[in-house]
């Protein structure tokens, strides 16, 4: 904090402040100050553990006040979301709400934050719905916000839903625990868990007490919240808690029974699961406990804001530059070969997230969500990236550069217009054919990953490695020698 405020108290000017930030930032090593926080997280989620093991004997999970009070791994799911502006609550969707904090029809970026802010106090300290409607007042008064609803169910919405989806999405990273799932690989529905409801759901109800192994595709779809105000849960179970219950193993899986209905959202017609409303047949926290959410946003046309250090000519980037290694991969095969081939790089594998090391030091998620559309489909088969994958994932393990920068990525006018700053790492590498650009973006403390490609025009033809040049901005962390 006292580079920061030297930074502050030195600079001229706006502009000049934010350069000198940035340089700060990417020296910045936060080891030691995060050592005293590692012991209080770690003691934090050995307790959440045990709340797990505990399960067989009915722990207070089902407690209103256990509930509202929040744990590790909720509140770092909770807070490392991103406001998103939107116009309805359709326009974010699913397993994009694992990134995005939405509140249906609020615009403004800075209220959004408030709101974030307000919901994240409550969880770290324990406070209520009527807590936070004394926030929620003073926002809406702050904005002069004007809501659709009523001010109690309005509110109670907003607070219950980002609670209840983030209690489940920190359970679920408790759960997957590896050592927690050798000893309780099974997992059983739990109607009403948090709060029996005045008038059960049928369906749900139906689904309570069943048991099934943890990976079984069931949960891919039904794991709770299935919908508003729905407080059904999930517990953990042993081989030894099957047989206290006359069990030799879990339940068969359901059928899987569908309506058709029209989704907004994709423009057209879906089969949606039974018994689940709309928008909640997905798995809170799965994309996040998996390390990485996807984005079909590609930032190379960002606009650079701060611009500290001066990039060489790209001619002496390919000078000192060495050959790619990895060869371009046959076109026509299937997205999973390349998506597979991309993650062999990092000794991944899909549906997981490993953490790599990189040139600069600094911990960068790596999974299969990089090539993932919002609803879950890949989307490396886009303009010919996909016989780039090896070597994309070449140019973050050993690229010719790393910058840190600051970009403002335009919003679209039916979520407030204007742009959004983000910090950002760009992995380079060129030679005198092909030139690879990926980029991750800080959001809420971590990297995430955003696009990877080379940049290719509409007709999906290669372009010249010039058009990376503009991405060359901000701090230089890291060059080839």
């Amino acid at each position: 904090m006292s580079d920061i405020r030297s930074v502050l108290d030195a600079a001229s000017d706006l502009e000049g402040a934010a350069a000198r930030l940035l340089i700060v930032a990417a020296k910045w090593d936060v080891t030691g100050y995060a050592s005293g926080l590692e012991l209080g997280l770690n003691a934090s989620a050995y307790a959440g553990r045990d709340a797990v093991l505990n399960e067989a004997e009915e722990t207070a999970f089902a407690d209103v006040d256990v509930f509202e009070q929040g744990f590790r791994e909720q509140i770092e799911f909770f807070t490392q979301k991103a406001p998103r502006p939107t116009a309805a609550w359709t326009d974010v969707m699913r397993g994009d709400h694992d990134r995005a904090f939405v509140v249906a029809g609020a615009k403004d970026r800075d209220m959004l934050r408030d709101f974030q802010d307000a919901i994240a106090t409550a969880l770290k300290d324990g406070t209520g719905l009527r807590a936070f409607r004394d926030d929620f007042d003073r926002i809406v008064a702050k904005y002069g916000w004007s809501y659709n609803g009523e001010r109690g169910w309005r509110s109670r919405v907003i607070f219950e839903t980002n609670v209840r989806t983030s209690y489940m999405a920190g359970r679920l990273k408790q759960m997957r625990d590896p050592d927690m799932l050798k000893a309780r690989p099974f997992w059983q529905y739990r109607h009403g868990q948090t709060r029996k409801p005045k008038i059960a759901r049928r369906q749900h109800l139906a689904w309570d007490g069943l048991i099934l192994r943890h990976d079984d595709p069931f949960w891919d779809e039904h794991y709770p919240p299935n919908d508003w105000k729905c407080s059904c849960g999930v517990r953990t179970l042993s081989q030894r808690d099957l047989e206290r219950l006359g069990r030799a193993g879990p339940d068969e899986s359901p059928p899987r029974r569908v309506r058709t209905i029209y989704d907004p959202s994709r423009g057209g017609m879906i089969d949606q699961p039974a018994g689940l409303g709309y928008g909640f047949e997905y798995q809170p926290g799965d994309l996040w406990e998996r390390g990485l959410v996807p984005s079909e946003v590609e930032r190379i046309t960002a606009r650079t804001v701060v611009d500290v250090d001066a990039r060489r000519p790209l001619s002496d980037v390919i000078a000192t530059g060495a050959p790619l290694a990895e060869p371009t991969l046959q076109a026509g095969r299937t997205e999973s070969f390349y998506v597979d081939a991309f993650l062999r790089g990092f000794g991944a594998r899909s549906g997981e997230a490993v953490l790599f090391t990189d040139r600069a030091g600094a911990h960068i998620p790596i999974s299969d969500e990089l090539f993932r559309q919002p609803d879950g489909s890949y989307k490396i088969l886009k303009r010919g990236r996909e016989v780039h994958a090896a070597q994309l994932a070449e140019a973050i393990r050993d690229p010719d550069e790393i910058w840190i920068g600051v970009s403002a990525i335009p919003i679209p006018a039916d979520q407030g217009g204007g742009e959004e700053l983000v910090v950002d790492r760009k992995y380079i590498r060129i030679d005198p054919t092909t030139g690879l650009l990926v980029i991750f973006e800080l959001l809420g403390g971590r990297w995430t990953a955003k696009t990877a490609f080379n940049p290719t025009n509409k007709n999906g033809r290669s372009t010249s490695v010039n058009a990376i040049d503009r991405r060359r901005t901000g701090v230089l962390i890291y060059e080839r020698e």
